[in-house]
């Protein structure tokens, strides 16, 4: 048999809600609202344009039940573009989009060969494709906490097809991943197939052996946050006439999410961090093409700089915006801005305090040399961070240097705005 071509893709979360970017005045919230229906219509247009014979989607389709019908209906005009083409499309259900949580449904366009697009979630349902030589085994998800191994009720391979396994899980155990339908390559391994698509997992990774079939993770389309950068897309394999293959991964984000970082300890003034970000935007926007970049900007390390880095902060980070603007040929948004950074001696020098401000400082002489800061900030801020869920992250309590970064930060800001207040009284 001549060549076969198949996209696997995985984690569309078609229309995911996105978190906070109203409160920025100038954030882009209707590309970065828009992002996950544009990637799925790169998806479809690459299929065709590369002429693919199968599109293979493992799991979360959908961020959960749709809002309203406009989700759903945006899927099916894109999966009628592949079925009018005669590309077939298989899909199983995830965690996202599980059978009973997905109360809204429309009727799906069949198959050029009248087969349907998802899987069944009752048992390993398969789709066989005679005219290319490829058997699909997957089984959709049945509830969002699928906590038993579903790999173990695939059936053996057929044989004389390329088998391939539609699977949603997270194999071992992936850090920002619930353990859901958890397994072990050895045992996909074990199945004999010829390819496993993989989907749960947002980073792209293979985790097969040289000797048994290829066990991928394509990732997601496209990155929805900060903790998602990178280029984010799909994997053609290609299979040669022997069912051996070979994959090749296509990006198909359109906003691209990256993280710059600066170690303060080689920064001399203010300014030049304004420059270095200025060079990394530059440099960066040449490598994305037309997409829209989003970046968080992150200062860490010790530097003499530091008190006056945090009494100047806001004017910092409003000049990192601007930069971004203005620098960003047109295509780039600061997300948000990180000041990490603690002199040198980890001291606190403000000069000789007198007054109120002698007692601010003595309050966070007390807490940096307390063995519990941990706990007594964890107390303290416990209540707030319920109400800033997306911070929960960024939320680290039990590390000390994490602890004492912040002390030391909250230390040279308050304190730099207090000696502002009564140098202008």
């Amino acid at each position: 048999m001549s060549k076969r071509r198949i996209l696997h893709a995985a984690d569309i979360h078609l229309d995911s809600p996105l978190q906070n970017l109203e409160s920025y005045e100038d954030a882009p919230v209707d590309q970065i609202r828009g992002a996950s229906r544009r990637a799925l219509e790169n998806l479809v247009r690459l299929a065709i344009d590369e002429e693919v014979d199968l599109v293979v989607i493992a799991g979360d389709l959908y961020d959960g039940d749709w809002r309203d019908q406009n989700t759903g209906l945006f899927f099916v005009a894109q999966a009628a573009k592949l079925t009018r083409a005669g590309i077939p499309l298989v899909v199983i259900r995830g965690n996202h989009d599980a059978q009973n949580i997905m109360t809204s449904s429309l009727p799906l366009p069949k198959n050029p060969d009248g087969s349907e697009i998802m899987l069944a979630a009752e048992k390993v349902d398969c789709r066989i494709f005679e005219s290319i030589g490829v058997a699909v085994h997957g089984r959709s998800f049945r509830k969002k906490a699928e906590t038993d191994d579903l790999s173990k009720t695939y059936p053996k391979p057929l044989s004389g097809m390329f088998n391939l396994g539609l699977l949603h899980t997270s194999l071992t155990g992936a850090e920002g991943h619930d353990n859901y339908s958890p397994c072990k390559p050895t045992e996909l391994t074990a199945k004999e197939y010829d390819y496993w698509a993989l989907g749960h997992i947002h980073i792209r990774g293979e985790h097969g052996t040289e000797d048994g079939a290829p066990i991928v993770f394509s990732g997601n389309i496209q990155g929805r946050h900060i903790r998602e950068s990178g280029e984010k897309g799909c994997v053609i394999i290609d299979i040669n006439s022997r069912g051996k293959c070979t994959r090749t991964f296509h990006p198909l984000d359109v906003v691209r999410w990256e993280s710059f970082e600066i170690n303060a300890a080689k920064i001399e003034h203010v300014d030049d961090i304004i420059e270095e970000y200025e060079q990394w935007l530059q440099q960066t926007v040449k490598t994305i093409e037309d997409r829209l970049l989003v970046s968080r900007v992150s200062i860490v390390g010790d530097t003499p700089i530091h008190n006056a880095l945090h009494q100047s902060r806001r004017r910092l980070e409003a000049s990192l915006r601007a930069t971004a603007i203005t620098h960003g040929a047109g295509q780039a948004w600061m997300e948000k801005f990180r000041l990490r950074t603690s002199t040198p001696n980890h001291e606190l020098d403000l000069g000789d305090l007198e007054g109120p401000l002698a007692s601010v400082s003595k309050i966070f002489d007390d807490l940096r040399n307390s063995p519990e800061r941990g706990k007594l900030i964890a107390n303290e801020f416990a209540a707030l961070i319920k109400k800033v869920p997306e911070q929960e992250e960024n939320f680290s309590a039990d590390n000390d240097q994490w602890v004492d970064e912040l002390i030391e930060s909250a230390a040279a800001e308050l304190l730099g705005r207090l000696q502002g207040s009564e140098d202008a009284n």
